[in-house]
């Protein structure tokens, strides 16, 4: 007669044979040639890897405290044996979370105080939530390395069309006029200096535009972008503010094809010309400013 696996064991023999972590290394090399073929970083994907590792670092600590908490629930339940508890042994010995649970867990909650057990059972149920979390999210990373390595054809003419620039303190050729706002960082590729001036021209002023900033990894380093602050001080947005970015976002997206915009962030959203998938969450980064809740985010190719 076949014996039933418990849950959680049938949730083991199921995964991949690499684990998040693992998996994530060998994105990472995908994620490096589409890099290179993309013209820089794609921020979609940095996202959704950063969420996927941030999954996977803690589903790992929570293993190891789960194998921690055990070897402690074991050396109880070694001495509740030899007093007397010998129905309520081989349970706790098993490696699955999920049998602590029920009759025995009451038993040995009320022999014991069971606090150690019970926070065993909690972590058990934890780790494993978390392990199928950081799947989830690695599962996200090879879809979109997936759906992005097969749209390099597309993204070969659009950098064909916008070709690279070097940042620089001018005014293109054919732009006229001068900024509203005040503006941070003046150093910047001709093209995102025709941006800025046309969007700041059509919904200036802003509290502040910012621009180019030293040694930043993403564009902001390389004079490829601006933020079009509507609240300053890390402050959430008035209403009316708010709606003034919903419209320079959706400004910014109608006329991408014409001035050469890579993608926009705003309000915890990507849209990026490359993947060509209109607008996504992005992960939760912990803050007004970090979640782009105050002000849209251009790139330009």
């Amino acid at each position: 007669m076949a014996v039933a696996q418990p849950a959680a064991a049938r949730a083991a023999a199921t995964r991949p044979e690499k684990d998040p972590a693992e998996q994530l290394a060998d994105l990472e090399k995908r994620k490096k040639a589409l890099e290179k073929d993309y013209r820089g970083r794609i921020e979609t994907l940095e996202d959704l890897q950063d969420g996927a590792a941030k999954a996977t670092s803690r589903a790992a600590r929570l293993d190891r405290e789960l194998k921690t908490a055990r070897a402690q629930v074991r050396a109880l339940a070694a001495g509740s044996y030899m007093t007397g508890a010998r129905d309520s042994l081989p349970t706790l010995l098993d490696g699955d979370g999920a049998a602590l649970r029920g009759a025995v867990m009451l038993e040995y909650l009320a022999r014991d105080g069971g606090r150690r057990i019970q926070s065993v059972t909690e972590l058990a149920l934890e780790a494993e939530e978390s392990r199928r979390t950081a799947e989830k999210k690695v599962e996200a990373v090879r879809r979109e390395v997936a759906e992005l390595e097969g749209k390099r054809s597309k993204v070969r003419k659009l950098l064909a069309k916008y070709r690279a620039e070097n940042p620089s303190r001018g005014r293109p050729d054919g732009v006229s006029g001068k900024a509203k706002s005040p503006l941070v960082g003046t150093y910047m590729t001709p093209r995102m200096r025709a941006v800025m001036l046309e969007i700041d021209q059509k919904f200036g002023p802003f509290p502040m535009i910012g621009c180019y900033r030293p040694g930043d990894p993403q564009d902001h380093g390389s004079g490829r972008a601006c933020d079009f602050m509507e609240s300053t001080a890390g402050q959430m947005p008035t209403a009316s503010a708010t709606a003034h970015g919903d419209s320079v976002a959706r400004y910014a997206v109608d006329n991408a094809g014409r001035l050469g915009i890579k993608y926009v962030i705003w309000r915890q959203r990507i849209w990026d010309a490359r993947s060509g998938s209109g607008w996504r969450q992005m992960e939760d980064r912990g803050g007004i400013t970090q979640n782009h809740m105050d002000h849209p985010h251009i790139s330009v190719f």
